[in-house]
């Protein structure tokens, strides 16, 4: 049923059958109405008259002299044959089905009904009419009871007039309707079936009608778009031939350019080819190199060390007993063979870090006992420096002993090599989270904006050498600090100071001697 109503509501409904349908509707509900109300008027009427006739021919009974004189005694109603006589004679009289004389009691002292009769009496229309003595004492009732035949019959006959007249009306309509429709529609079919061949691409329609209203505007309206619409399909036809030529023109241009690109690809390819076999040839170079320097860097250590140690004994025992000329020539020697030894120990560890075979042995170091050391060991003696500690205590890292040692000894000898004398060195460390967050804070003469991402790049140096090193320290910290999981980080400030920043796994010492650490290898 719902897939009948679908396609049926499916299909156009023209104008005019919409017109139609609409004005035959109107035109039958306006009749309906109006034959309802009339109908209800009349039947109204015909039951008034009903009620008139019957109430007429009760008072003419009642007006009779032998029961005027009954009724004049104030005696009740009885059962006698004046009453039965007069019972019988209404029922005589036309349309009345029966009547009745009831006393106040309730009971029926007379009554007659219409004899050979084919009306039906269950259906009569029943009056009823208190009687009364002269002095107003109530003696009983009259009920008489009439034929609706007539009535009805009349309320038949009015519906089939009006029936009549509704279908002649609606038929009068639907004519009227349908000649005023083709004569207000015709022009909008024109427009209409003009707007289906423009819409098929036909551009050379005109509607001509000439009407001085609303459609006539419409006509005129629809002719000018048509115009509009053949000028801009011509100027569009003009706008693609050109783009067309242009395109053309340009697929021609990305013809050629798709050729040098190509070939700037191939060349590209080679370039490729090229830089990975230089990378290629500069890795094994700089692997060759780190391969000599580690081994130049061992080989020296040994004669380096006895050197040292010799200028260190003959400083420590034969100091008073030497001229102050060859005393001085000793202690440059010792400094530069200090320096040396530091360069060596630089390349060796950078060495080690690159080939992969740096050893990393974690273990619980108490920070502030290790770090009083660090301080100890290379704060200077020929500069006046303020040096500040606040690590708290029973603070535990997680780290290899040696490498946190190369970690504070790197930061810390730039840190006392680049503050003047008078400054401050602050080494500060706090726990965060799982790690400890450590500072090391110098008011030195800082590191420039533009230098600061470079400070731990290889051989990188501030003032390019100026305060002497070898580059090598912050990188090799940098290195370091990454393998025990943790980062490193710089803020500095021209002519102000800088602070590094750097994190290591924490470890709280637990009961038993047992520990526990935060490892992110």
């Amino acid at each position: 049923m719902n897939s009948f109503l679908k396609s049926f509501f499916r299909f156009r409904i023209s104008l005019t059958v919409k017109f139609l349908m609409a004005m035959i509707f109107l035109v039958f509900i306006t009749s309906a109405a109006f034959g309802w109300f009339f109908l209800g008027r009349e039947a109204s009427q015909l039951q008034n008259r009903l009620d008139d006739y019957g109430r007429s021919m009760i008072s003419h009974y009642l007006s009779d002299q032998s029961l005027s004189l009954l009724l004049e005694h104030g005696v009740g109603l009885t059962q006698c044959p004046l009453l039965q006589g007069m019972a019988d004679r209404m029922v005589t009289e036309k349309d009345v089905l029966l009547s009745t004389f009831i006393n106040n009691q309730g009971d029926w002292v007379a009554h007659a009904v219409r004899k050979n009769s084919s009306l039906d009496v269950r259906n009569a229309y029943l009056l009823t009419h208190p009687i009364k003595s002269r002095d107003g004492q109530a003696l009983g009732t009259l009920q008489l009871g009439l034929s609706y035949n007539q009535v009805q019959e009349r309320i038949a006959e009015l519906r089939r007039d009006i029936l009549f007249l509704s279908l002649g009306v609606t038929g009068i309509g639907f004519l009227l309707t349908l000649f005023f429709t083709r004569i207000l529609l015709k022009p909008i079919e024109k427009l209409a079936s003009a707007t289906e061949k423009i819409a098929e691409g036909d551009l050379s329609q005109a509607v001509e009608i000439h009407s001085r209203d609303e459609i006539g505007d419409l006509a005129g309206s629809f002719n000018q778009m048509t115009l509009q619409l053949k000028d801009s399909r011509n100027e569009m036809e003009k706008k693609v031939e050109e783009r067309t030529r242009q395109l053309e023109e340009n697929i021609a241009e990305l013809n050629h350019a798709r050729t040098a690109t190509l070939q700037m690809l191939e060349n590209l390819q080679s370039a490729k080819a090229e830089l990975e076999r230089m990378n290629f040839e500069l890795k094994e170079a700089d692997e060759t190199r780190m391969k000599f320097v580690g081994m130049a860097s061992h080989e020296l250590k040994t004669p380096l060390t006895a050197i040292k140690a010799n200028i260190d004994f003959i400083l420590a025992t034969k100091g008073e007993e030497v001229s102050d000329d060859l005393k001085s020539h000793f202690l440059t020697i010792q400094r530069n063979t200090n320096r040396i030894q530091e360069t060596m120990d630089h390349l060796l560890d950078l060495s080690r870090i690159k080939s992969g075979q740096l050893p990393i042995n974690k273990e619980p170091i108490l920070l502030s006992e290790a770090v009083d050391g660090y301080v100890h060991n290379v704060k200077p003696v020929d500069k006046a420096l303020a040096i500040q500690v606040d690590i708290p205590e029973n603070l535990f890292v997680y780290a290899d002993r040696n490498r946190l040692h190369d970690i504070f000894i790197n930061l810390l000898s730039n840190a006392f090599k680049f503050t003047p004398e008078g400054g401050t060195v602050s080494v500060i460390a706090r726990p965060k989270d799982h790690d400890i967050l450590h500072e090391i804070r110098d008011t030195g003469i800082g590191i420039p904006q533009d230098k600061i991402k470079k400070v731990f790049e290889e051989f990188f140096q501030v003032e390019g050498g100026k305060y002497g090193g070898t580059g090598l320290g912050l990188a090799i910290a940098k290195r370091v600090i990454e393998e025990h999981g943790g980062r490193i980080w710089v803020e500095s400030w021209l002519g102000k100071g800088s602070t590094f920043y750097f994190t290591l796994p924490a470890c709280k010492e637990k009961e038993n001697g047992r520990s526990v650490h935060s490892e992110r290898d």
